[in-house]
């Protein structure tokens, strides 16, 4: 039986090309995940069919939602979910991953060259500096497990084009931050496309919300000097 077992299984029932391949990176990304987190603290989850499940399947769950999108910004990428699963899967898509913490882009950088993806690029910076350099530059923004929805539409929507799309990986308690959400989606000439549920496992549910940017926004956002986590726009 293969170490990824539960990632085979998924692959498969989701008609992925080349899974063997596929497999052999996830491999070698776990291995590399799991040295580094000695030192550097990326993740608190670490065994193996944990992490196949709460990290790997977790980040595919959002495939579907980037097929029509070739430019794609990860904003707080983390250790790399949910876009170097995505961008192990997707070639062809390029892929854009933005973190605050050094010690975090230095780590995409080493599985990128581990993996030879050439389809992703990593920048050090803060969400907000970064939207200003790169505004309504992206066909499609993803995060997971970074802030509350006002938060996140603000961090996003200005880094998206007009009719590209935000996708939010979020938990349970989705219903209520999309309720916190509505005027900032209104300043940013966004609105709720759709909800998805999805079945992670048999106990544990993950809801991907879809935002479509209906047009362009003011430049204004988002807001300077960490605003947007500190006094985000809730109504």
């Amino acid at each position: 039986m293969k170490r990824l077992n539960l990632l085979e299984k998924y692959l498969k029932d989701n008609n992925h090309q080349s899974i063997d391949e596929k497999l052999e990176r996830f491999e070698l990304y776990f291995d590399a995940l799991t040295q580094w987190n000695e030192k550097f603290n990326l993740t608190t989850i670490t065994d193996i069919n944990e992490a196949q499940i709460k990290h790997f399947i977790d980040s595919l769950l959002g495939n579907e939602y980037i097929n029509d999108c070739d430019y794609i910004c990860d904003i707080g990428c983390g250790a790399g979910f949910p876009s170097i699963p995505l961008a192990i899967v997707n070639p062809d898509k390029n892929f854009t991953l933005v973190d605050s913490v050094n010690k975090k882009i230095t780590f995409i950088n080493h599985i990128k060259e581990l993996l030879c993806l050439d389809n992703i690029t990593a920048i050090h910076s803060r969400a907000e500096d970064f939207a200003k350099q790169n505004f309504e530059k992206f066909d499609c923004c993803i995060a997971r497990a970074l802030a509350q929805m006002p938060t996140l539409a603000e961090y996003a929507l200005p880094l998206i084009k007009p009719q590209g799309k935000f996708v939010a990986y979020k938990g349970i308690n989705y219903k209520e931050e999309l309720e916190n959400s509505k005027k900032i989606l209104t300043l940013l000439n966004s609105q709720i496309y759709s909800v998805s549920e999805l079945n992670l496992t048999k106990d544990e549910k993950r809801y991907l919300i879809i935002v479509k940017k209906l047009r362009n926004c003011s430049k204004k956002y988002p807001r300077n000097a960490n605003k947007p986590r500190t006094q985000p726009i809730i109504g």
